[in-house]
This record gives C-alpha cells, sequence and structure tokens, in this order.
C-alpha cells in the first residue's frame, strides 16, 4: 500500500487525473461486465427453471403413458383369458396419441371377433342340431356301413352289396286296429310301439332300412345270429308291452316276423331331391312273403332253411318245421321253420310235448302217406288244441284227399297269394 502510496504521490495532477479517469473507466466496464453477468445468470436460471419444469412435465407424461400401456397390455392378457370388456381401456381410449388409437382400434377389433365368435357358436349349435336330426333319418351306422363320414357325403346310388340278413315284422289285423282309433291317435300308438321295441334291432347291429306304417324293415350286416336274437328279444319286448296295454284296457297285439338270409344291395336310391335307404334284391322280397306267412301258419316268428344253417348254433334254439312251399312270384320251394324262443312260455311248452307226433305227421305228410299223417294230426290237436298250423294241416288233407296227388309229390305246398 505505501508504494502505491509513494507512486501516486510522484504523479502530476495530470498524471492522477488520467490515472482517475481510467479507474473509473474500468469500474464502469466491470459494472458492466457484472450487470451482464447477472443477466446472464438471470436467463441461465430463468431456462433451467423452465427446462426443469419441462422435464418433469415429461417425466410424469412418461409415467402416465408408461402406466397406460401397462393398462393396454393387461387388456391384451385379459383377452387370451376371454375376461376383456370395453371397460378395460376406458381411461386409455380418450387419449389424443397413438396409444389412444391403438386402444381404439384393439376395442373395437376385439368386440368384433367376440361378435363373430358368438355368431360362429350359434351356427355351430345350429349345424349340430341339424346333425343330430339327419342322423335320425340316416343314423351313424348307417353310414360307417357305407364308409361316409357324414351325412353330406352321402350321394344317390352309393351302397354295398354283400351277404346280410334281412327281417321283416307287422303288427297283425292292423287295420282293423286302426279303425277304433282317430289319425293322432294311430300315429301316437305306432310311435308308442316301434318307440319300445326297435331300439333292440339297434342292440343287436342291426340297420332298420325304413318303417311301414305298423311294420319294420332291417338288415343286420355281420349275419343271422344278430336277426334272430333282435326277434327273440323284440318278441319278450312285445309281450311286456302287451301286459301294459291290457292294464289300461286294450288288445294285446300279434306280431308276425319273418328272416331271410342272403346276397344283397343296400344304399340310396331316388332322385336328386329326395333320397333314402332301400335295400334291394329278390332275398328282400321272400322275407316279405315269410313275414305274411307267420299270420296263415298262426306263429310268430319264421326262419328260412338259409338261416338255420347259417346259424352259429342250431342248438341254442328251440325250432320246428312248419313246411316246404314256394311263395307267389318264386318258382324254387323254400324250407321254412318256426322258431319256438319267440313264442310265449305256455305256447312254447305245448309245442315242444308235441314235437316228435308233429315231425312223424310231417313226415308223413311229405311222403304223401295222407291218412297216417291226418291221424298224427290229430293226437297233436288234441293235446295241443290252439296249434293253428296243425288246423291247417288238418284242413289242408282233407283238400288233398279230394283229389289225386301228382306222381312227383313231395309234400310242397304253391301259394297264389301274398
Amino acid at each position: 500500500m505505501n508504494s502505491v502510496s509513494s507512486k501516486l504521490n510522484d504523479l502530476s495532477p495530470n498524471d492522477l487525473a488520467a490515472e482517475n479517469e481510467r479507474l473509473r473507466q474500468a469500474l464502469l466496464v466491470a459494472q458492466s461486465e457484472r450487470e451482464s453477468l447477472e443477466t446472464l445468470i438471470n436467463i441461465v436460471t430463468e431456462h433451467s427453471t423452465v427446462l426443469e419444469n419441462s422435464l418433469n412435465q415429461q417425466k410424469r407424461e412418461m409415467a402416465s403413458y408408461i402406466q397406460q400401456v401397462k393398462i393396454v397390455t393387461s387388456a391384451a392378457a385379459a383377452v387370451q383369458c376371454d375376461a376383456f370388456t370395453p371397460e378395460h381401456l376406458e381411461t386409455v381410449i380418450g387419449r389424443t396419441d397413438e396409444l389412444g388409437t391403438l386402444a381404439q382400434v384393439f376395442t373395437e377389433t376385439v368386440l368384433a371377433v367376440k361378435a363373430h365368435e358368438q355368431t360362429l357358436i350359434k351356427n355351430n349349435q345350429h349345424l349340430e342340431q341339424l346333425l343330430q336330426a339327419y342322423s335320425r333319418f340316416v343314423p351313424q351306422e348307417f353310414l360307417h356301413f357305407l364308409q361316409k363320414e357324414s351325412v353330406i357325403d352321402l350321394h344317390l346310388g352309393d351302397h354295398v352289396s354283400k351277404e346280410m340278413a334281412i327281417l321283416f315284422s307287422d303288427i297283425r289285423d292292423f287295420t282293423t286296429l286302426a279303425e277304433t282309433m282317430t289319425p293322432q291317435e294311430n300315429f301316437n300308438f305306432i310311435n308308442s310301439y316301434l318307440g319300445y321295441i326297435s331300439p333292440e334291432i339297434a342292440n343287436h347291429n342291426g340297420l332298420i332300412m325304413k318303417y311301414m306304417g305298423d311294420g319294420i324293415m332291417a338288415v343286420f350286416p355281420d349275419g343271422v345270429d344278430d336277426a334272430l336274437q333282435a326277434s327273440i328279444v323284440q318278441a319278450q319286448r312285445l309281450r311286456d308291452y302287451n301286459q301294459q296295454r291290457e292294464s289300461k284296457g286294450h288288445m294285446p297285439l300279434n306280431v308276425g316276423t319273418g328272416i331271410h338270409v342272403g346276397q344283397m344291395m343296400v344304399g340310396i336310391v331316388g332322385e336328386n331331391h329326395r333320397m333314402q335307404l332301400d335295400a334291394m334284391a329278390d332275398n328282400v322280397n321272400l322275407t316279405a312273403r315269410l313275414e305274411g306267412l307267420t299270420k296263415y301258419y298262426g306263429v310268430q316268428l319264421l326262419i328260412s332253411e338259409d338261416v338255420l344253417q347259417k346259424l352259429t348254433d342250431v342248438a341254442r334254439y328251440s325250432v320246428r318245421l312248419i313246411d316246404r312251399v314256394i311263395v307267389k312270384g318264386r318258382h324254387t320251394p323254400i324250407t321254412i321253420y318256426e322258431v319256438l324262443d319267440a313264442e310265449e312260455e305256455t305256447v312254447r311248452t305245448n309245442k315242444l310235448k308235441t314235437l316228435p307226433e308233429y315231425l312223424q305227421a310231417l313226415d308223413f305228410y311229405q311222403q304223401g302217406q295222407l291218412l297216417k299223417a291226418q291221424a298224427c294230426f290229430h293226437k297233436v290237436l288234441q293235446a295241443n288244441p290252439t296249434d293253428k298250423a296243425v288246423q291247417l294241416y288238418l284242413e289242408r288233407l282233407q283238400l288233398l284227399q279230394q283229389q289225386d296227388l301228382p306222381d312227383n309229390w313231395q309234400g310242397i305246398w304253391e301259394f297264389k297269394q301274398k
């Protein structure tokens, strides 16, 4: 300080004035620079605050954005769980940015897909109902038999040709019975009867080809054992059904059944706008004739000799020879048998008791020894007065005794009517 003072003392007044002016100017510059610095500091401080506020706002918006992105992600997970509702994205759809647009499109898409899904479900349900309805007309077993996946795969002419057993059954005197009922009562009666006995056909691997009013035509692709067992069980079911009818004051039903076996064709017949299942062969017509003969002979179940020969175990059944006949429309005789297992127990027992005498009478008849046959049949009828087949033979013997037997007599009876 002393050195500065000594220097100042050495200066002239003019030098002092100049030095003073220089210092004053330096002070002004310093003050100006200070003001500029303060201005800069204020500017920097102001911009820093704005930047900080902007960054904080962006952080808040980013946090909100991330949160709403999570909401969208959660909505996507809800879709996978089939738990999505429009309320999931209510808070996001209000946004005006791309995320809001995404939420809007996502919601609309999911709702459209769910609506389409409901339509498909209804259509599938309707289709399932249609298939179930079609299966009542074309059973699944028949599709399998024709090697078809669905009813829509069936075409006119589709068929299978093979040896099969065929069954015809019919209610005796149904026309007379129907005359006592109204049309509605007729329908109710038929449906009740068929619903009671028809399931046994399917239970024994059979296929119902058609219902013919009170009648049934069915085929058994696996052979005669199924057909015969089905018929015997049906006869048992019929007895149960008759007990119900009699308890209500109705007359019992009598049903005749015929069974034959042979080569036949089973398939789709008709025309493009109306098709149905059917079995075609001469063997079909022959079976229908057998069923018709049950009424003539007063028996419940008739089978052809072909059926008898193809049974796995003939000894399992009680069988009675009935006749050798030529049915209307054919020229070749067939031998027919009654299956006693289908008869009511008392009827079966009485026929079995008289079976030896009955077979002896038949043997005499076929040999042309009419008087001996007549005597034997009388014995059988005395023991079993309700045996209609024996009554028939006695009537036939009286007729034959009035004329000369042909030289080639073989005991074959030819029917001129169905």
